[in-house]
C-alpha cells in the first residue's frame, strides 16, 4: 500500500484556495481527502457539504472526503491532506448509504471517510451506534469484516464531558467494543486516534485491509496496551459500571512488496497507564515525542516480527488542548521533526491531564 500525503494550509476564502490545493495533485491517484477546520458561521453538516462540492468538482468525481471540526492552529483556516495511492492500481469509487469511499483495483484496500452521525443532538451511544452500522454495512459490501480495519479515525465531540452520568469518551469505547466483538482480530487491533473535537458530534473513519502475513501490531513497551488498561483509569460516574477499554494497537504496519506503511495511533504522554508530566505541555510533548520514536524503532519493530525498516515520517497531526500552549509544543515537534509536515488543531484529549496527543503516518 504505497501511500503518497500531499498538505497544505490554506485561509479564505475557502472554496477558492481548496480548489487550487487540489488541482496541484495527480487527480487520478487521489484515494481520499481530508479537511481539519471548523466555522463559526456554517454548521457542520453544512460545511460538509460545502467542501464536498468543492473536491468533487475540482477531482471530477465523488472520492472520500472527511471534515475534521477542530480549529486549525495558530490562525484558523482550514489544512488539506490529500492522500493518494503511488503505482499503477487503480482505484474505483462509490456511496453506500451516503458514505463515499475508495477500493484499491485488486480489493485489498477500503478508505472509508470520515462518517458524521445524522443528529450530534442524540446521545453518544445513538451516534455510535448509527455510525458503527453503515461502516459495518460498507465493509461488507465488499468482502471486508471489522477485523480488516487497519487504520479508525475517531472524532469525539466533547470528548471528557459527560452527557447524563458517562463519560463521553468512556460511552464511546463502550459501542467500540460492543462493534469489535465480532471479530477476531487475529492482527490486532487497528491503529486509532480517538481525539475530541468540537460540538457534540461522532465522527468515524479508517482504512481497512486485507493481505495474509503482511499486518503488524506494534506494540510499546514504555506503555500498556490501550486495550488492556486496568479498570483504574477508565472514567465512569459509577464505580461498578463494566467499562470497556480503547481498543487499538499503538501502531500498525502493513508490509507489501518494497517497502511498508506504519500508522502511528494518536499518542500522548503516557508510561505505563498513568498520564506524566501534566503541568507542562512542553514536557508532555517531549514524552510523547519519546515514546512515538521508542515505538518505530528498528529494535521494537523487529521485536514485533517486523524487518528492521529505516521507517520515514511523511506526517504529524499535533492535537493541543489549549492555544496558549501552542508556541511551547510547536517548538519542541519543530525541533525533533524540523522538515516533516505538521498539522496543528486544538482538541480535547481523552484524559483531563492529558494537554498534547500526536498521532503520525511513516513509510519505507
Amino acid at each position: 500500500m504505497g501511500l503518497q500525503i500531499y498538505s497544505s494550509t490554506i485561509d479564505m476564502p475557502r472554496a477558492a484556495a481548496l480548489g487550487e490545493v487540489l488541482a496541484a495533485v495527480p487527480a487520478d491517484r487521489v484515494c481520499g481527502v481530508v479537511v481539519c477546520g471548523t466555522s463559526e458561521e456554517v454548521e457542520y453538516h453544512d460545511l460538509l457539504g460545502q467542501v464536498k462540492a468543492v473536491v468533487y468538482r475540482e477531482l471530477g468525481r465523488r472520492v472520500p472526503v472527511t471534515l475534521i471540526p477542530q480549529r486549525l492552529l495558530p490562525t484558523g483556516g482550514l489544512a488539506v491532506e490529500i492522500y493518494a495511492l503511488d503505482g499503477d492500481e487503480a482505484i474505483r469509487f462509490g456511496e453506500h448509504e451516503g458514505v463515499c469511499y475508495g477500493i484499491a483495483e485488486g480489493g485489498e484496500m477500503l478508505f472509508v471517510e470520515g462518517i458524521p452521525a445524522a443528529d450530534f443532538a442524540a446521545s453518544v451511544a445513538q451516534q455510535s451506534g448509527e455510525v458503527f452500522a453503515k461502516l459495518d454495512a460498507l465493509l461488507a459490501k465488499h468482502g471486508f469484516a471489522v477485523d480488516d480495519i487497519v487504520r479508525q479515525w475517531n472524532y469525539i465531540g466533547s470528548i471528557v464531558s459527560y452527557k447524563g452520568s458517562k463519560q463521553n469518551y468512556q460511552e464511546f469505547n463502550d459501542a467500540r467494543s460492543a462493534y469489535y466483538a465480532k471479530g477476531q482480530w487475529q492482527n490486532g487491533y487497528p491503529a486509532a486516534t480517538g481525539i475530541g473535537a468540537e460540538g457534540e458530534g461522532i465522527i468515524v473513519g479508517g482504512i481497512a485491509f486485507k493481505c495474509e502475513g503482511c499486518i503488524f501490531p506494534i506494540d510499546n513497551p514504555l506503555q500498556v496496551a490501550a486495550h488492556v488498561y486496568s479498570k483504574r483509569v477508565l472514567v465512569d460516574d459509577d464505580a461498578n459500571a463494566v467499562k470497556s477499554t480503547p481498543k487499538f494497537e499503538r501502531a500498525k504496519l502493513i508490509e507489501r512488496a518494497g517497502g511498508a506503511c506504519c500508522f502511528v495511533s494518536g499518542t500522548a504522554a503516557i508510561r505505563g497507564e498513568e498520564s506524566v508530566d501534566a503541568s507542562s505541555a512542553a514536557m508532555q510533548t517531549v514524552r510523547t515525542i519519546e515514546n512515538i520514536e521508542y515505538l518505530v524503532s528498528k529494535e521494537n519493530l523487529v521485536r514485533f516480527g517486523c524487518k528492521p525498516y529505516e521507517l520515514k515520517y511523511v506526517r504529524l497531526h499535533v492535537f493541543v488542548k489549549e492555544a496558549e500552549d501552542y508556541d511551547a509544543v510547536r517548538e519542541v515537534v519543530e525541533k525533533a521533526y524540523p522538515h516533516i509536515p505538521v498539522v496543528y488543531s486544538i482538541a480535547d484529549v481523552c484524559r483531563q491531564e492529558l494537554l498534547v496527543e500526536i498521532e503520525g503516518i511513516l513509510i519505507a
